[in-house]
């Protein structure tokens, strides 16, 4: 039986994210390509259980897999590549296969949960999958998955899983033999019922496949993918990859290696830049080996009150997370330290170890990891509030200098990329300077490293004229931009714990002044308060209920307006001139807003805050406050309960409340219910097409 024909159509929640979907982007589908789409959100609402519906992305990659075309797409994190990745899977009949190469075991082991959850059997194939005789006896289980009676004929026969993420050493001839899955690809019957392809970080086939100047190759399997693997599927089967890191020179050795042919490509390429990730660099005291470079994380004495930034810190090499876990764990007063709040995280750990840490790092136990780049290639990693990345030491490539940084603000809040740079990066020399001897580490960094790192220009404009990105978001940004795009720019506002040493060797900048901001620790208390009227609001308003929060105030205008001076709101109209809202916003929120803020700085007086002249908060014109959505990963919104304001908040007003106005013409109550009629008509339509395709046990 169909699953349309077993589960309704499509639910509400579902249903609001198809009617969602931008105009501009369906009227460039097909009418064939809009049905495929509709049975997209009908297969992820069935598996999800109503919880998650599609964007563009993975509508693309979809259609391109029902219409037996190539995929190629390029897109920052948090856009939802794994998800569009498993999409197609679940549009595939049951008895088809999906082979997906990944580079590292923890990405591997994120795809085996990630695609489970989903209801896709998978399983992860590397040089760490068990070949014992035990595994494949009677009632083994492996990934928490039951393996039946000759669970290896289950492989080779296509009767256990579906889905399979594997190393590319597995795909042929490594250290010196020949391992089994290798052995099925070279079977005709087998690789038959592979019906996709995917490449997981498929820049990957560019920067590791291949060697640079005399240094060989570090994984020469990425570039042997065609022979190994691609030549050994059928002509038919499509290929889907990948990566946020795909200028045209990455693009073209992945498209060559893996015989996909342009005519036959579908290309998506998102823009990467993260408008809320604000780039600095500063010169390093010594190398790396010096731990008080990142003292500015730990600062003693200690404030009693102080929290450090949530931070990942990235480091070169697996010893040094050790060491700097520590270190600065050993300057955090003893009720602090004895909880060992700087954790290291690596693939050298157990997967016990990393789950368990990983785990304290989302529950905010932590207040950082010491990594390395494995946290920034796990797509499953996601914890959304960092709010500072420090990278130690300069990276090989801008490639994972971009793959670090993406790591932040995943709430779409501000984040700080702050890059300490070796000072031979900055005092880079000629190459023909024969009197100047390279270090190793300096033979492996490119050139565009050492180009970012002494940068005098704008830092977002580089990164966008790197990763050819020409798309209208290249150059957004919130606030703030970079260093070098802001003479103002001082990192004591993001870090309160830095400070330049005198003594050191480093040429600190000039000292800078910048416009005053609320203190980051009086910060949080009023964005909670602000939140709560917010919530209850939202709640309690039989129209704006209806509507997300964000149409009140969005977190991102929250945090700008608690991070303001109190002497920068005095009445009304400064809220509505600050966030550019509209005059009917005004006559609804402006008001309680400014209450709410007034009620925060009536009971938390702070001397701090009133220390300097007002005129120096005259201006906002440096905060893009123009905002009325939340930058999230997903489509869903925040549904859980949040503590209400305080009376004095609520009852603020001493008029009555304006007239409610009317619901935007998108929401209109005569329009909604024959929209849904229309679209379940048209899912009804398509049901008997696709019960021929698709079939549920």
């Amino acid at each position: 039986m169909d699953i349309l024909e077993t589960h309704p159509p499509l639910s509400q929640f579902a249903f609001d994210a198809f009617r969602a979907l931008s105009p501009t982007f369906m009227a460039t589908l097909t009418p064939p390509e809009r049905l495929i789409a509709l049975e997209a959100f009908v297969c992820l609402d069935v598996a999800s259980k109503g919880k998650v519906a599609p964007r563009e992305l993975q509508i693309r990659s979809a259609i391109a897999a029902r219409q037996g075309k190539n995929f190629l797409a390029r897109a920052g994190t948090g856009t939802g590549k794994t998800l569009a990745m498993i999409l197609p899977v679940l549009m595939l009949p049951k008895d088809s296969v999906v082979v997906t190469i990944a580079p590292l075991r923890l990405i591997q082991d994120n795809h085996v949960d990630e695609f489970t959850k989903y209801g896709i059997s998978s399983i992860a194939i590397n040089a760490n999958t068990p070949d014992t005789p035990e595994l494949w006896k009677v009632g083994s289980v492996l990934y928490g998955i039951p393996l039946f009676s000759h669970s290896k004929k289950a492989i080779k026969n296509h009767t256990q899983f579906q889905h399979y993420t594997v190393s590319p050493e597995q795909c042929g001839p490594y250290k010196g033999h020949i391992p089994k899955f290798a052995t099925f690809l070279h079977d005709p019957k087998w690789a038959k019922k592979v019906h996709l392809l995917q490449i997981d970080e498929a820049h990957f086939i560019a920067t590791a496949g291949q060697g640079k100047g005399d240094e060989a190759a570090f994984r020469p399997a990425f570039s042997d993918l065609g022979e190994r693997l691609r030549v050994h599927l059928p002509s038919s089967t499509p290929c889907a990859v990948f990566s946020a890191t795909m200028p045209t020179r990455i693009m073209d050795v992945v498209m060559k290696t893996l015989r996909m042919e342009s005519d036959n490509t579908v290309k998506v390429l998102l823009s990467t830049n993260r408008p809320n990730l604000v780039y600095s660099t500063i010169c390093m005291d010594g190398t790396t080996k010096n731990l008080s470079n990142l003292d500015f994380l730990a600062p003693q004495p200690f404030p009693p009150d102080y929290i450090p930034p949530r931070c990942i810190i990235f480091v070169d090499d697996k010893k040094r997370t050790a060491e700097a876990e520590e270190y600065l764990n050993s300057r955090l007063p003893p009720h602090l330290a004895s909880k060992r709040p700087f954790r290291k995280y690596h693939s050298g750990m157990s997967k016990h170890y990393l789950e368990e840490i990983a785990a304290q790092f989302k529950r905010g136990e932590l207040f950082g990891l010491i990594a390395t780049e494995c946290v920034s290639n796990v797509p499953g990693f996601h914890v959304a509030d960092i709010r500072l990345i420090v990278i130690f030491g300069v990276t090989k490539s801008v490639d994972e200098s971009d793959q670090r940084g993406g790591r932040g603000g995943r709430d779409g809040l501000e984040c700080l990329v702050l890059t300490i740079a070796e000072r031979w990066a900055f005092e880079h020399l000629a190459a023909n300077d024969s009197d100047h001897k390279l270090g190793n580490k300096e033979k492996r960094t490119d050139e565009a490293t050492l180009k970012y790192a002494s940068l005098k220009l704008c830092g977002r404009r580089f990164l966008a004229d790197y990763n050819e990105d020409t798309t209208p978001d290249a150059l957004l940004c919130d606030s703030t931009c970079c260093d070098n795009d802001d003479p103002n720019f001082d990192l004591s506002e993001f870090l309160p714990g830095f400070s330049f040493d005198e003594d050191s060797d480093s040429e600190p900048p000039p000292k800078k002044t910048r416009k005053k901001y609320r203190p980051l620790l009086a910060r949080d208390p009023l964005d909670t308060a602000l939140r709560s009227w917010r919530d209850t609001t939202h709640i309690t308003d039989p129209v704006l209920k209806s509507f997300p929060q964000s149409y009140i105030l969005s977190d991102k205008t929250i945090a700008l307006l608690a991070r303001e001076r109190p002497q920068t709101f005095r009445i009304p109209a400064d809220i509505t001139t600050f966030l550019n809202e509209t005059p009917d916003w005004h006559t609804r929120h402006a008001l309680d807003v400014l209450t709410t803020i007034r009620s925060y700085d009536l009971k938390h007086s702070t001397e701090e805050l009133s220390s300097s002249d007002d005129s120096s908060t005259d201006s906002n014109s440096d905060s893009d406050s123009n905002s009325d959505s939340e930058d999230d990963d997903s489509v869903a919104y925040d549904s859980s309960p949040a503590n209400s304001p305080p009376p004095s908040v609520l009852n603020s007003r001493s008029n009555t409340p304006d007239p409610v106005p009317p619901p935007p013409p998108m929401f209109t109550t005569t329009g909604r219910p024959v929209r849904r009629a229309a679209m379940e008509h048209a899912v009804s339509g398509i049901a008997d097409q696709v019960s021929k395709r698709r079939k549920i046990d």
